[in-house]
């Protein structure tokens, strides 16, 4: 439910942007749980026990959400628009765009608590939603990819994985490159 809601948020701001701006800075949406072996492994790599609060404050990537934005400015602006949600606990901002990790990836994440409302109580779920860019998402999901063949990026070979680096540097040069452009068009 929780995912549906934020999701659906989303979808709602992505047309209301459209209607008033001409313009959709949402290119896609996905949602996921994550899976109950992947919860074991990252409960065991934690050392987190086996019982729902602790998991509940260890793990609060179970609901996982991933909006890919057009320009990186759509990035920026959809986090303002978390911000304002009464529904929502923004609990901890990770910003992966201004600091990107060692391998390069970047990406938005953003750790927050969302309202579901039972029909006996009210519940905060925590959820992981993360925003990009098509061009990071482009490097994230072939990063990944190449992650599984060597199970684990660690295991890359030192000179590939500073292609990776370049690559990132390269897709994130790509998007400055059209948020200038975009500007100067929209600025003619």
């Amino acid at each position: 439910m929780v995912l549906r809601e934020v999701e659906s948020d989303f979808t709602i701001l992505d047309l209301e942007w459209q209607a008033l701006h001409g313009y959709s800075p949402i290119e896609n949406i996905k949602t996921r749980f994550k899976s109950p072996i992947s919860l074991l492994k990252k409960m065991e790599k934690r050392g987190i026990s086996f019982n729902q609060e602790a998991i509940r404050e260890g793990i609060r990537d179970i609901a996982g959400i991933r909006v890919v934005t057009s320009f990186i400015e759509d990035v920026y602006m959809m986090l303002e628009h978390l911000k304002t949600r009464e529904d929502l606990h923004i609990l901890e901002i990770k910003d992966y765009i201004k600091n990107p990790k060692p391998s390069g990836y970047q990406s938005l994440h953003v750790i927050v608590e969302s309202k579901l409302i039972l029909s006996d109580s009210v519940v905060w779920v925590p959820a992981e939603i993360q925003i990009r860019t098509l061009s990071m998402d482009f490097w994230a999901s072939l990063e990944h990819k190449l992650q599984y063949k060597y199970k684990g990026m660690e295991e890359i070979p030192e000179a590939d994985r500073e292609i990776l680096r370049n690559i990132a540097k390269s897709s994130f040069e790509n998007d400055v490159q059209m948020s200038i452009l975009r500007q100067r068009l929209l600025d003619e």
